[in-house]
């Protein structure tokens, strides 16, 4: 009789539930459903689906390949320098000619690469997503249908509200619900899983876009307090997030932390100015 450990009995079944969860489901087919209802002039897009990378050549193409396709969805991918294969990635994908590939010369960071994508974006929707596999393109609808619905302008998967298959550090933990307070305290929305990078939100938002501060990683952050001084509505939706499976995150952590309460500072300070001296006007101008 053959012995299996607990710890391979225990990757089999999330590898067994991982495959199953990524397998195509109805979200697709409802979001085609909601897309062929808009009724908008040839050429124009009702979603942006924004997508930055670097040397992602493990996950890029089953990503892209997983995208639901439409011709009023816009698929935009922001190579940020890559050094590794990821290109060809892209350009082996059956649907390549769908999809617009952006390329810095010099690496920018996480956010420098979404500014480039949103600032290049033509969608009434946009969606960001990442290019390490952890974020599902079969979660899109959740993200986008309380935007349609009028219900939200800017929405963050929450792993919280859904599900997670990878064990979470508790220094990830901790650091999150510090933030999570924070913002509740001095800016209003409850936003548990603050750091995540896929998030959807209304076109009239693009001037929030304007003069951001924080193009590393600290990028999410700001995007959520500047989204608050302007009150918009925001709204976490369930995903299911996956764990990296190829790759090492590049995220530092005391980079980030520091960025993170300096961020919350200077736009506690903005707050109460607006709120000392008036209420500032969104600006006219996008980039």
């Amino acid at each position: 009789m053959t012995t299996v450990s607990p710890k391979k009995l225990l990757n089999s079944l999330v590898e067994n539930v991982e495959m199953q969860i990524t397998k195509p489901n109805s979200n697709h087919q409802l979001l085609l459903e909601n897309l062929n209802k808009n009724k908008i002039p040839k050429g124009q897009y009702i979603l942006s689906i924004v997508i930055p990378m670097f040397n992602e050549e493990e996950t890029i193409g089953n990503i892209l390949e997983r995208l639901p396709k439409h011709d009023k969805i816009e698929i935009i991918v922001v190579d940020d320098c890559s050094t590794d294969n990821s290109l060809k990635k892209i350009h082996a994908c059956n649907h390549k000619e769908h999809i617009k590939v952006i390329s810095h010369h010099k690496n920018r960071g996480y956010g420098g690469a979404l500014l480039t994508g949103i600032k290049n974006s033509r969608g009434k929707i946009i969606l960001t997503m990442d290019s390490d596999g952890q974020h599902r393109p079969e979660d899109i609808y959740s993200l986008i249908k309380p935007i349609l619905n009028k219900e939200a302008d800017y929405t963050i998967g929450s792993r919280y509200k859904g599900t997670y298959f990878y064990n979470l550090p508790v220094t990830t933990r901790i650091g999150e619900a510090m933030i999570e307070k924070l913002i509740r305290i001095f800016f209003g929305p409850i936003v548990s899983n603050n750091q995540n990078g896929f998030r959807a939100f209304d076109r009239k938002m693009m001037h929030i876009f304007n003069d951001i501060k924080y193009q590393g990683f600290a990028f999410a952050t700001e995007l959520i307090l500047k989204a608050a001084i302007f009150k918009y509505r925001i709204k976490e939706c369930p995903i299911t997030l996956l764990d990296r499976a190829h790759g090492n995150s590049k995220i530092k952590l005391r980079a980030l932390t520091m960025n993170l309460f300096s961020c919350l500072i200077r736009y506690f300070l903005k707050k109460l100015r607006m709120h000392l001296f008036g209420h500032q006007k969104p600006y006219q101008n996008v980039f």
